[in-house]
């Protein structure tokens, strides 16, 4: 008489045999699947789907990392990730390794957006890997990122950008310093008023372009509206390399902005902010970051003719009152 299993149960009798059944996954699966030794990292076993993503002359773990992962951070991620999990060894027979995604370049020249996950078998010397290409969700993603992400007027981003970055910098390593910057354009008010708001969204335009090409890739510059900007600066050292990036960024923010046949002169006022010294979340390190900026506001007196400076009453042909 034959008994039904209850729901969820597998009759393990009408599977094949595990062996075959493990190779025949293991060939046919279209996620890359690599077996390492743990004694020296070498990738003993790789299915065709790791091969589409990694290199076959990548033979180690130490490579693929070093070679094949084109971001040093992931690098360095990943590292700590394996390392840490090693020293598990004698405490679990079995460490987990975090989903983390990388992005990894082939023997083809494209790089691939994956997502890694590993276990390791401490008492069989072995590792399993798994990475799944998401590429095309990943770059789609990214594509809706930059339309919802990004300041219409400026091209740099928002604040729903900064508050996504933000996010993600944590999740990449809680532990590392993020710095801050608040940005508060001075004498800009005037010269909406005096020469229209289309010459203002030029200058501001200018300016924001002039803060991304002097900070690093990996800063990310956001207008928090009007003529307010904000600069997130994710595995900084400290609050002195806080101070000389704002120092450098006053010095681009006076430089004269030319536009059409005027010279405009602008000035800045900058405070800043760090994690986890100043808060434990992005905006507790902005509202610090904001008191730093109006205490340097009332600490260094504006020279203000009119709401304009010298210069800019000179390009009106007027005298300052």
């Amino acid at each position: 008489m034959q008994t039904t299993l209850p729901s969820g149960e597998i009759n393990f009798k009408n599977l094949p045999d595990l062996a075959t059944l493990g190779q025949t996954l293991f060939q046919h699966v279209p996620i890359g699947a690599a077996v390492v030794r743990l004694s020296d990292g070498q990738i003993i076993l790789r299915n065709p789907a790791f091969r589409h993503i990694v290199d076959d002359n990548v033979v180690t773990i130490s490579d693929l990392i070093g070679s094949s992962c084109i971001n040093p951070k992931q690098q360095e991620i990943l590292r700590a990730q394996i390392e840490e999990a090693r020293n598990r060894a004698n405490k679990e027979e079995t460490s987990e390794l975090p989903e983390l995604v990388l992005d990894l370049k082939g023997a083809d020249g494209r790089v691939r957006i994956v997502q890694h996950y590993a276990l390791m078998f401490h008492k069989l010397g072995i590792a399993i890997n798994i990475f799944r290409d998401i590429s095309d969700i990943k770059r789609k993603y990214r594509a809706l990122q930059k339309d919802a992400f990004t300041d219409e007027l400026t091209g740099v981003g928002n604040r729903r950008g900064l508050m996504e970055r933000w996010s993600e910098e944590i999740e990449d390593d809680p532990a590392q310093k993020i710095g801050f910057l608040m940005i508060d354009l001075d004498q800009f008010k005037p010269i909406n008023d005096t020469y229209g708001h289309a010459i203002g969204d030029t200058v501001l335009r200018i300016l924001a372009g002039r803060l991304r090409k002097n900070v690093r890739k990996s800063d990310y510059v956001v207008r928090l509206g009007g003529d307010e900007f904000g600069i997130l600066l994710p595995d900084i050292d400290c609050r002195a390399m806080l101070d000389t990036i704002s120092n450098k960024l006053l010095t681009v923010l006076s430089r004269p902005v030319v536009t059409n046949t005027l010279k405009l002169t602008l000035s800045g006022s900058i405070g800043g902010g760090l994690y986890p010294d100043d808060g434990q979340d992005l905006p507790t390190i902005m509202v610090h970051a904001d008191h730093s900026m109006y205490n340097t506001k009332k600490s260094v007196p504006l020279r203000k003719h009119n709401g304009l400076s010298t210069a800019q009453a000179n390009d009106l042909g007027t005298k300052p009152k």
